[in-house]
């Protein structure tokens, strides 16, 4: 993430976030980490070094009919995710209008500030109830279909303006929900009094988004988005063009983005594209992408498939709930996972009820105990490691120490030196080790297979 000349002032009189990994905190002064993180080396910011001591690479976790299955039980039993093509007709006004209350009366408890440090005065508050309109709601709200045509942020309340924990803190706006990607089916059911913003609900979250990225849909235009045949992005980036030539820039795909497959003609592939009309409307239009940017349908569900596609992100940057087009670390292990097709929820706390438990860990369970454990039960590539605020993909063991590929922000050495690293990283989970807060080891209370 952008950091602004004036932030480096800042960081002088020291503001300061003290913790690492998808949550912030504050503490210290922010310091640039060496090149490579202790205790790795380059071999081992390579997928090729992991699948080289994988027993077993190339086995199939589960079949394309297991991650259904899978994906199900995520959607009916943790009720985690949502499957929108089976909303009913109609939604309920009432929990609607009480649902985005709480919203608004959770954040002002949270006692946030703006970018300036100042406090949100009343009138902001004012404001910000006004513009969400709930008054408009209707008893019963009739569901709308809707596809997102650019990448769009997603906020907890309809206002571009963000509110912050700390001042100054412009790259973790605590209204930032979430980020949704081309193609995304919604289900539109609310506007703001402008009418610039619309409530919707994807599959894995719901929240404000500028309408301009939305076009309303019917069933039937919506569908094909959710069934076969398709393409799945395989990269961090995926360039779509609306030419052959593949001159005229479209947009791009992150990884695990599925979009319509029209055909394959060598070099591209051909893939339905939404659009927004004047209107409002949505316009189905053809789209071109390289095909070694994209899968025909999803990737095979193996060890291999899941390094190889997790490597390809080593070095993008961290993205507080997606902002500026990034992932943090949920949202990076949920793109990884999305090019097999399974559909993980969005947020790490929900994340790490996915799956299969391996283990759990009271606090205070030293930290040679949870090695011993993941050395001899762990599997490389399906397994994550989860503590408050901050998710891992394990890779393996290697001398009495655990490795692990995430995206994170920053990390603390002994007295408390903040770190930045703002990307995805291959770390051990001693990272962090001598601090207030501890390694990353000494906070891991979870581990769990992704199968």
């Amino acid at each position: 993430m952008r950091k602004r000349d004036w932030w480096s002032v800042y960081l002088l009189v020291a503001l300061v976030f003290a913790g690492y990994g998808c949550a912030h905190s504050r503490g210290a002064v922010l310091y640039s980490p060496p090149s490579v993180l202790a205790h790795t080396t380059p071999e081992m910011r390579t997928a090729g070094f992991w699948i080289g001591r994988h027993p077993s690479p190339d086995s199939v976790i589960l079949s394309s009919e297991e991650i259904q299955r899978f994906n199900q039980t995520i959607r009916e039993e943790l009720k985690l995710t949502k499957d929108l093509s089976v909303r009913p007709a109609s939604i309920s006004g009432k929990e609607l209008r009480a649902s985005l209350q709480k919203t608004l009366d959770d954040l002002q408890a949270r006692k946030l500030k703006l970018l300036d440090g100042k406090n949100p005065s009343p009138a902001y508050w004012d404001s910000a109830r006004e513009a969400m309109n709930n008054e408009a709601i209707p008893a019963e709200i009739p569901r709308q279909y809707g596809l997102i045509v650019r990448y769009a942020d997603q906020r907890f309340l309809p206002l571009e303006e963000g509110l912050y924990a700390q001042a100054y803190d412009e790259d973790f706006d605590e209204l930032q929900n979430s980020a949704l990607d081309i193609g995304t089916p919604i289900v539109i059911l609310h506007r703001s009094r402008d009418g610039q913003w619309v409530w919707v609900e994807s599959a894995t979250s719901a929240g404000w988004v500028k309408a301009k990225n939305v076009a309303l849909a019917t069933e039937d235009q919506v569908k094909p988005f959710w069934s076969t045949p398709f393409v799945v992005a395989a990269v961090p980036r995926a360039d779509i063009f609306l030419d052959r030539a593949l001159t005229n820039f479209g947009g791009s795909l992150q990884m695990g983005t599925r979009l319509p497959l029209m055909r394959l003609d060598g070099d591209f592939a051909e893939i339905t594209l939404p659009q927004r009309h004047s209107d409002g409307s949505v316009e189905l239009v053809p789209g071109f992408v390289t095909a070694e940017q994209v899968h025909e349908g999803y990737l095979p569900y193996t060890p291999r498939q899941i390094l190889s596609q997790a490597f390809k992100m080593f070095g993008q940057p961290y993205g507080w709930g997606g902002m500026y087009g990034a992932q943090d670390c949920s949202r990076f292990l949920q793109e990884v996972f999305a090019t097999v097709g399974i559909e993980l929820p969005r947020d790490s706390k929900n994340q790490i009820q996915v799956g299969t438990r391996l283990i759990e860990w009271e606090t205070g369970t030293p930290g040679e105990n949870k090695t011993l454990v993941l050395t001899d039960f762990a599997i490389g590539g399906i397994t994550i490691l989860g503590m408050k605020g901050h998710i891992l993909l394990y890779l393996g063991s290697i001398d009495g120490r655990v490795y692990a590929i995430h995206s994170v922000w920053a990390y603390r050495e002994p007295g408390d030196r903040t770190y930045v690293l703002n990307r995805v990283v291959v770390s051990d989970l001693s990272l962090g080790e001598g601090s207030k807060r501890g390694s990353l080891l000494e906070r891991l209370n979870t581990a769990r297979l992704v199968k």
